[in-house]
């Protein structure tokens, strides 16, 4: 009996699942009708049928001379191993570390399903209605047996990372609950999850749950509507990317940027407050571009104008509005971030936020 290697299995496993979670895709070597059967198995809540095609093309992958259709040991051939015991030491970890994904099962292959010696479309002794699973399964891995090449195995699971990205996408977050936090944890916490920003998305979702919360603890405003990161302010309508509004009446507008801001970046900011007759509003982004010249004189010249542009970097208006709001003020922070990552964020960025909070309960700094 072949044993694959369990080290080498999470490898690759962590490879391939931070590849699709940053926007990689499976190629054009699988087919629809291959793609179609494993999104007909990930919309089951059978979570036998879940597991099973992630373990065995693993399996697979990380040892090409197991056979994809094995579920049990059987004879000493080469081909044959122990799927079962490979789901509970290397896929089910995985899968509580990405928020129960796939089900809560700690043996997803004890159960009568999965009780068979091989994967055949019509095995004996199983239910009826779980036949058409068996089929799609069948369908998904034969294909892969039939081929018997790496770089095909490689797509299919990766066809099948994507499709549980995409399930994982469309579920909230049970992020951890900070009881307690720190001014200076809580400014790590929004480094940390700035680090690990793509395309600005992060920034604003800390932004958009910032003055969330300033307005229901200060009673600046009763509503916060934002855009996506990387949606035109012009194309939605908005004065900025987000807006603070008392009943309908707009009252403050923010501009976000996570790199430097520039003379272009006020003039941008500057139109549209003009265009939507807004007087208030906060550009915000790490600092100012050293060759940006005439930025001074151009906020200046706004004042004159009736118009109240002011720039500061997201930490420092967060490190002031938190210490006003107090500890409760900040928990409700952290929560509130969550909620907007949650609605507007890739997976990445939600698996970022969920590790930084486990450190925080952890007792790390």
């Amino acid at each position: 009996m072949a044993i694959p290697d369990r080290d080498r299995a999470k490898e690759l496993l962590a490879q391939h699942w931070r590849d699709v979670v940053r926007g990689e895709k499976a190629t054009t070597t699988v087919d629809p009708e291959v793609r179609q059967q494993i999104e007909m198995l990930f919309a089951s809540e059978r979570v036998s049928f879940t597991y099973c095609p992630l373990t065995q093309l693993l399996g697979k992958l990380t040892d090409h001379r197991l056979d994809a259709l094995c579920l049990q040991r059987g004879d000493n051939s080469e081909s044959h191993w122990d799927p079962r015991s490979f789901a509970t030491s290397v896929v089910v970890p995985w899968v509580r570390d990405n928020q129960d994904v796939l089900g809560t099962s700690p043996d997803p292959y004890v159960s009568n399903p999965l009780r068979q010696p091989r994967i055949l479309p019509n095995p004996p002794n199983v239910r009826p209605n779980t036949l058409p699973l068996w089929e799609s399964l069948h369908h998904v891995l034969s294909a892969v047996e039939e081929r018997n090449d790496p770089a095909y195995t490689a797509d299919v699971f990766r066809a099948v990372l994507v499709v549980i990205n995409d399930k994982l996408r469309s579920q909230q977050f049970d992020y951890p609950v900070l009881r307690r936090v720190s001014l200076e944890q809580t400014l790590s916490l929004v480094r940390g999850l700035l680090e690990a920003s793509q395309a600005g998305e992060h920034a604003m979702s800390i932004a958009t749950a910032l003055f969330v919360v300033a307005g229901r603890r200060f009673g600046l405003w009763d509503d916060v509507r934002r855009e996506g990161a990387t949606t035109a302010d012009s194309a939605s309508g908005m004065v900025g990317d987000i807006e603070c509004r008392s009943g309908e009446r707009l009252v403050f507008a923010i501009e976000v940027k996570e790199r430097q801001i520039t003379l272009a970046d006020v003039r941008s900011v500057e139109e549209k407050l003009v265009r939507g007759d807004l007087t208030e509003a906060l550009l915000t982004g790490p600092s100012v571009r050293p060759d940006a010249d005439g930025i001074k004189e151009r906020l200046h010249f706004m004042w004159a104008r009736g118009i109240n542009l002011y720039h500061h970097s997201l930490e420092h208006v967060i490190a002031v509005t938190m210490s006003l709001t107090g500890e409760q003020g900040r928990c409700d922070f952290i929560a509130e971030i969550g909620k907007d990552l949650d609605s507007y964020a890739h997976t990445s960025g939600r698996l970022a936020w969920n590790g930084l909070l486990e450190s925080v309960l952890s007792g790390d700094p």
